[in-house]
C-alpha cells in the first residue's frame, strides 16, 4: 500500500493547503468528504501490519479534519453577540439556483411563492421560464436583474421596495452576477447582496470574483445578508478567508445543496452569509430541486 499511501498523503496536502492550482477549492470543498474516506487507509494498514505508517496516515487525516472544524468552529462563534439579542424585524429569504434548462421551471415558482419568503435571491433564473416568472412578479412587485432574456441569471425579488440597486459584472468572464439592494423591512434596513461564482476549475477565475465581491460587500453600511451559488463550502479555503476578511457570519449550520441525489450527504455550495446587525436565525434545504440540480436555502432572518 505504500503507492496509496504517498497518493493519499498528496491529497491530504492538497486539500489543506493553497497552492494556488485551479480546482484545488473543490477538494477543499470536499475535505470532509475526503477525509472520511481517507480514515479508511489507515485501517488497512494497520491490519497489513504497517502500523506506523498506519499512525502517520491518520495523524495526516486527523489534521486535516481538525483544520476543518477549528475554520467552522472560528465561523460559528462570529455569531455568538446576537445569538441571544430580540430583533427588531424578521424576513424570510429563499436562495436558490434555478438551473437554466430547468424543465420543471413553473413548479420551482411555485414553490418560491408558496415559501412566503420576504426575499427570493435566484441564480440562472430564465429557468423559471415566461410563466414561472410572470407568476412570480405578480406576487413580488420589486425586481432587480432578469430585465432581458439575454440577462436573466442572478436575480432579486421583493416584497418591499428596491434601492441604491447596482448590477455589476463580476472580473473574469465578465458576467452579470453580482448584484445589491436595499429595502427596508418593517421599519429596520438592509442590503441584499446576490452572489454567483464561477466553478473553481475555471482558471481560478473566483480568485478575481472574490476580490471584487469583498471590496463591494466591504464599502456597504449597515446589515447586509449575503446569499447566493458560490460552487464552493464555507469552509473552503477561498471562502473562509473572504468571509474571515469581511467579518461575515454564517448560518447555524451549513445544509448540502449538491449533488441533489445524495443530499443530505452532498455539500453545502450554496451559501449565506451576514455583516452587521443581522442573524440568520433558521436555515434549511428546499425540500426537493423542482428540476434544478441544486437544492435551494430558506432562512429566517433577524434584524437588530
Amino acid at each position: 500500500m505504500t503507492g496509496l499511501s504517498v497518493v493519499a498523503a498528496l491529497v491530504i496536502f492538497a486539500v489543506s493547503v493553497d497552492f494556488g492550482v485551479p480546482g484545488q477549492e473543490l477538494l477543499s470543498t470536499l475535505r470532509f468528504h475526503i477525509g472520511a474516506v481517507l480514515l479508511l487507509l489507515p485501517l488497512g494498514l494497520a491490519l497489513s501490519g504497517a502500523r506506523l505508517r498506519a499512525l502517520v496516515m491518520a495523524g495526516l487525516v486527523g489534521l486535516s479534519l481538525a483544520q476543518g472544524a477549528a475554520i467552522v468552529l472560528g465561523q460559528q462563534q462570529r455569531r455568538a453577540p446576537l445569538e441571544n439579542a430580540a430583533p427588531q424585524a424578521s424576513f424570510r429569504v429563499l436562495s436558490f439556483n434555478i438551473l437554466n434548462d430547468n424543465r420543471r421551471g413553473a413548479e420551482a415558482a411555485a414553490f418560491a411563492i408558496d415559501s412566503d419568503a420576504d426575499i427570493l435571491v435566484l441564480m440562472e433564473t430564465a429557468g423559471l421560464g415566461a410563466a414561472g416568472l410572470d407568476a412570480i412578479a405578480a406576487r413580488y412587485p420589486h425586481r432587480l436583474g432578469c430585465d432581458a432574456p439575454a440577462t436573466c441569471d442572478v436575480t432579486i425579488f421583493s416584497r418591499t421596495p428596491l434601492a441604491d440597486t447596482r448590477i455589476l459584472r463580476l472580473e473574469g468572464l465578465n458576467r452579470r452576477r453580482l448584484l445589491t439592494a436595499a429595502t427596508i423591512i418593517d421599519g429596520q434596513p438592509v442590503t441584499i447582496v446576490a452572489l454567483h461564482l464561477t466553478k473553481p476549475y475555471f482558471d481560478n477565475v473566483a480568485v478575481f470574483e472574490l476580490r471584487q465581491a469583498r471590496s463591494v460587500i466591504g464599502a456597504i453600511e449597515g446589515p447586509v445578508l449575503l446569499a447566493g451559488d458560490f460552487n464552493a463550502a464555507a469552509w473552503s479555503e477561498q471562502i473562509a478567508a473572504f468571509a474571515s476578511d469581511l467579518g461575515l457570519v454564517p448560518p447555524p449550520g451549513y445544509p448540502a445543496t449538491w449533488p441533489v441525489r445524495i443530499a443530505p450527504l452532498g455539500v453545502p455550495i450554496d451559501n449565506m452569509f451576514t455583516h452587521g446587525p443581522v442573524l440568520i436565525r433558521e436555515i434549511a434545504p428546499t425540500p426537493e430541486a423542482f428540476g434544478s440540480n441544486h437544492l435551494g436555502l430558506l432562512a429566517t432572518v433577524d434584524l437588530f
